[in-house]
């Protein structure tokens, strides 16, 4: 298989579905089970095109959405991967090093943040 960067929204919702099918197979899925992923994914998906493209907007305070979760270091281990694995299995360029670069850099601040370590 071929692969491409990730040089479009259609590109950034293929990414996302085939993180979270990853996710929900995970040791961490219990955080994604009863989640609405109708309504959750376009949410990621947004944040993940103003990412990339300058057109496109996302004004949610990441580390404020999850405030709320149990979450353990490990588990940012884990999401981490997951996000690597699934960009490298289908992207490959410019875009898709971005992406895994912001992708360890809010595993790492949401780490220190919701953590506090």
């Amino acid at each position: 298989m071929t692969k491409t960067d990730i040089l479009s929204p259609a590109d950034v919702t293929k990414l996302i579905k085939t993180f979270y099918d990853t996710l929900l197979l995970s040791s961490i899925n219990h955080h994604f089970v009863n989640l609405n992923l109708d309504t959750h994914l376009p949410r990621i998906e947004s944040f993940w095109n103003a990412t990339l493209f300058p057109d496109h907007t996302y004004a949610q305070n990441l580390v404020e959405k999850h405030m709320h979760l149990p979450l353990k270091k490990e588990e940012f281990t884990v999401w981490l991967g997951c996000f690597h694995e699934t960009v490298d299995e289908h992207f490959s360029g410019t875009n898709a090093d971005i992406t895994k670069n912001r992708a360890s850099s809010i595993a790492y601040i949401m780490q220190k943040k919701l953590l506090k370590d």
